[in-house]
């Protein structure tokens, strides 16, 4: 690192002025960054709004596609019964159903061993050499459990039991009673299927203290058996999840909330864009510094995308009277606003209207989203635009987005290029003063000679 101090042979501030100078010099440099600085930003802008594009379009998708509407949902009269979970596909109607047996896994336990005993391998009550489970033989001889206490013997067959491949029980060890421990197996899976055959020997003392069974049931008549507890299809397109015995009513029915909150969706994106639009093309005010806030106000596109979104919420997308404008189920912009500097054209949902709709005529609402013979849905019309304008090779904004970037990479490179050349000036006019500093010491050093010559030679001359 390099000091200099300037000024020292001429006693000129080349620092102050050089810096002078520069500020001058770099004014348009300083244009330029904050051309890039404010494209930048406008950038940013279409960028957010091609985003919320896409938020928009998808949500389209979502209410204009074949099979939008068809969300069911199902409800159980007794949850303490079963839960009941149903699918698109589900058949509305009422079902009655009765579980009469849940599915069960077989349970098998040892008799109980005292935990602290130790365990002698050549006892005769001492455990064989193997233990067949389900037809699959456990050895148990490389244990090396002579001497060990009960609790350890036991835990140690068990991790053996479990380690072994094929064996359609787990392994496990719990207290009987205090002091008591059981090795007990329990059935990898449920029903009758599932069973396994075990040692019964009287070392071991094993037996079934839970038998494998399968699930149960009849609905609307109908009887109806399960391997598992989750009983999928025996009400077309619903999964029961059986909790106990008894009856309960299973009700299937359109799921008018689930269709609903894929609106509430739709509208939130819509009003999201409405207002990005709103803020970003607002009169451009004064900041504290003086200076102008940024603004899109005159922009062409933006302008025709809010001027095309408001057209196409006004528009016709139905057929049958009470089902025309999207007003007539509870879409509505700008809803008890008169006065033009109130409006936002943000769309409000009467969610309590729309379901009123939908439990009148599913179908018609169904039609205005997805469109019918002639009149596109509303979800289609915006599912259309919002491709047109965001498609990611020549959609409106991504034009607009690219046109952007050509333009800041310019910026770039002319900010670059001006900054290079502006260093190479500041460098000159470093080195120019360095120079002269140089020069001025070397002028100052024969002064002071010739300074000093001149004192002697007086001197010499008065002393004669």
């Amino acid at each position: 690192m390099s000091i200099s101090f300037t000024g020292l042979a001429s006693g000129f501030n080349s620092a102050d002025y050089i810096k002078a100078i520069m500020n001058k010099e770099k004014l348009p440099l300083t244009r330029l960054q904050t051309k890039k600085e404010i494209t930048t930003a406008y950038q940013n802008v279409f960028k957010s709004i091609n985003t919320k594009l896409t938020t928009l379009k998808d949500a389209s998708i979502a209410l204009s596609d074949l099979g939008s509407f068809q969300l069911s949902k199902a409800s159980s009269s007794d949850t303490t019964k079963l839960n009941a979970v149903a699918e698109s596909t589900a058949v509305a109607g009422d079902y009655s159903v009765v579980v009469n047996t849940l599915a069960q896994k077989q349970v098998v336990a040892s008799k109980s061993f005292n935990a602290t005993d130790i365990y002698s391998a050549s006892s005769p009550d001492a455990f064989p050499s193997s233990l067949s489970i389900g037809g699959v033989s456990v050895d148990i001889s490389g244990l090396s459990l002579d001497g060990k206490k009960m609790s350890e013997v036991l835990n140690a067959i068990a991790t053996k039991i479990n380690g072994t491949v094929g064996i359609r029980a787990q392994a496990s060890v719990i207290q009987t009673s205090s002091g008591q421990n059981a090795l007990v197996l329990t059935a990898k899976e449920y029903g009758r299927a599932n069973q396994f055959t075990f040692d019964s020997s009287s070392t071991w003392g094993f037996a079934n203290k839970q038998a494998a069974d399968d699930a149960s049931l009849v609905i609307n008549g109908i009887a109806v058996t399960s391997t598992t507890n989750t009983v999928k299809d025996a009400i077309p397109g619903v999964t029961l999840t059986l909790a106990n015995t008894g009856s309960s009513t299973v009700k299937v029915e359109q799921d008018v909330d689930g269709i609903a909150s894929k609106v509430d969706t739709f509208v939130k994106a819509y009003n999201d864009i409405i207002n990005t639009i709103k803020d970003n093309t607002q009169k451009s005010t004064k900041n504290k510094d003086g200076s102008l806030t940024l603004t899109l106000q005159g922009d062409p596109m933006l302008r025709s995308l809010r001027s095309q979104m408001g057209d196409m919420v006004n528009k016709i997308v139905g057929d049958t009277p009470g089902f025309k404008l999207l007003s007539d189920i509870g879409l509505e912009v700008d809803k008890g606003i008169t006065s033009a500097s109130l409006m936002t054209g943000n769309i409000t949902f009467d969610k309590t209207k729309f379901k009123e709709k939908m439990q009148e005529n599913p179908a018609r609402v169904e039609k205005m989203f997805s469109g019918t013979a002639g009149i596109d849905g509303i979800a289609t019309l915006f599912k259309n635009s919002a491709k047109e304008w965001t498609d990611s090779v020549d959609g409106i904004i991504t034009s607009k987005i690219k046109g952007y970037d050509s333009e800041i990479s310019f910026l770039t490179e002319q900010i670059q290029s001006m900054s290079d050349r502006l260093d190479l000036r500041e460098a000159s006019l470093k080195q120019k003063y360095v120079n002269l500093e140089v020069v001025m010491s070397k002028l100052n050093s024969q002064k002071d000679w010739i300074t000093n010559q001149a004192s002697i030679l007086t001197k010499s001359l008065s002393q004669k």
